[in-house]
């Protein structure tokens, strides 16, 4: 029979969550791996289980946990993985021990069981049939400003995971460079005080106030639409000297009007106009 590593999800808030499945794995299991073991130690006491042996695994020295792995390989000692809360290795440390235990032959035994940024997004009312999780944002400005740039044209829909910490300047970041999107800011999921706002990026932001900015955050938002497309600043001077080289060969400003939406992917209405504008402005 061969030796597992089970990968051990938790609840993010009530503890009802738990499952009989889970709870019945932890009692048989001899070794842990855990984010933090007085967290687990407690969430272990709840379920009346005390392990032989409970180590932590954290971001900062999952590697070295390599070790205690490869003795409990040898040993056929069935072991399993938990982080603080929520399934392992998303946004919690895990990936490099599992990779291991996959190396060593252990037969990998994911858990099912609660995860934040899926009791998000179906609670959303945004599209879950596609979706990119990107998990926490870059605490420094000018690489937080990068990623959400290569984000702009993430047609999917997108999940973040944030803290209270300048959430509010977050909310303005995003609207500066994705737009002011429809969205849904998940708080303290499962949890006494659980609440969805739910509007544009604007809209939320003004719902926040000091005493509802407390928790913990996962932001569900939608990806560019159509409608985000045909947001392109056309007064652009891009735009204005295509209009005018297009004009200088003899287009008509109809011509015009349909090569400027075809290029820059906006209404032919707003291209006409534009168009009619530019040629007026010169003949001025």
């Amino acid at each position: 029979m061969s030796t597992k590593l089970f990968i051990i999800s938790t609840p993010i808030g009530n503890l009802s969550d738990l499952s009989d499945r889970t709870r019945e794995v932890i009692k048989d299991i001899e070794l842990i791996f855990a984010e933090d073991t007085r967290v687990s130690r407690k969430l272990l006491h709840h379920v009346g289980v005390s392990p032989h042996k409970l180590i932590s695994c954290h971001k900062f020295n999952e590697k070295s946990r390599f070790k205690e792995l490869h003795e409990a390989f040898e040993k056929s000692m069935d072991v399993a993985l938990m982080s603080d809360a929520g399934t392992p290795l998303l946004s919690d440390p895990g990936q490099s021990l599992v990779s291991e235990a996959i190396s060593l032959g252990f037969e990998i035994c994911a858990i099912p069981g609660p995860t934040a940024l899926i009791q998000a997004l179906v609670g959303s009312g945004l599209p879950c049939d596609r979706f990119s999780f990107e998990g926490f944002l870059p605490d420094k400005e000018g690489p937080l400003r990068r990623h959400l740039q290569e984000l702009a044209a993430e047609k999917r829909t997108l999940v973040f995971y944030l803290s209270p910490h300048n959430l509010l300047k977050r909310l303005d970041t995003m609207i500066e460079i994705l737009g002011d999107r429809k969205a849904c800011l998940a708080k303290e999921l499962t949890k006494k005080f659980e609440r969805y706002f739910r509007g544009t990026l604007s809209e939320i932001k003004l719902d926040l106030n000091e005493e509802n900015l407390k928790g913990e955050f996962t932001l569900v938002l939608a990806g560019k639409s159509r409608e985000d497309e045909v947001k392109v600043d056309i007064s652009d001077d891009t735009v204005s000297t295509f209009i005018l080289d297009a004009h200088h060969k003899g287009h008509s400003v109809k011509e015009i009007a349909r090569l400027v939406a075809d290029t820059f992917k906006v209404r032919k209405s707003e291209a006409y106009s534009r168009a009619v504008e530019v040629i007026q402005k010169m003949k001025d």
